[in-house]
């Protein structure tokens, strides 16, 4: 597994939000998606309404994560009730695709964190990871078994590592 060093610029995001232990992700997310895919249409000046954005934040020192399941949007208008905006500033994040079943996107990380070792760069673990989902997959619509599910993951990478690419 390769990954691409890439520069994303900033985007604002509005959409939904659940917080948990890693277990309880693994039990809520589909539930979560399913309620956003029903509420994504309340979100006024959507940048692309095809992709769809799984932002987590996880904290290492309490295992907690929270998880953003949100769209793109060119700006904050309205919020819908009971939905979160955040803004991810411009910054550099190293690119992988998963592709094949859910099953094995443990797997995908594995590897993506194995190439990123490999290749000396360095993982910013205090900032947002974000995984980017179109047509290919979309959770809770799609089979999760299905081989030909794909989607984008984004590393976020330490200062120096956007030093090298500015």
């Amino acid at each position: 597994m390769e990954g691409n060093i890439v520069r994303v610029p900033q985007k604002h995001f509005i959409g939904i939000s659940f917080s948990g232990t890693f277990p309880m992700l693994l039990e809520e997310m589909p539930k979560q998606w399913a309620h956003f895919l029903t509420r994504q249409k309340e979100i006024p000046l959507v940048v692309d309404a095809d992709v769809r954005y799984d932002i987590s934040d996880e904290n290492r020192t309490y295992k907690m994560h929270t998880e953003y399941i949100a769209v793109e949007v060119e700006r904050f208008e309205t919020i819908p009730e009971k939905m979160v905006a955040l803004t991810i500033p411009a910054r550099t994040y190293a690119q992988f695709t998963h592709t094949g079943p859910m099953s094995e996107v443990q797997h995908t990380y594995t590897r993506l964190f194995q190439w990123l070792e490999e290749q000396r760069i360095q993982v910013d673990w205090n900032t947002l990871r974000m995984e980017r989902y179109d047509a290919r997959y979309i959770p809770s619509h799609h089979e999760a078994a299905r081989q030909e599910n794909s989607y984008e993951i984004y590393i976020p990478l330490a200062q120096a590592e956007l030093d090298q690419t500015d």
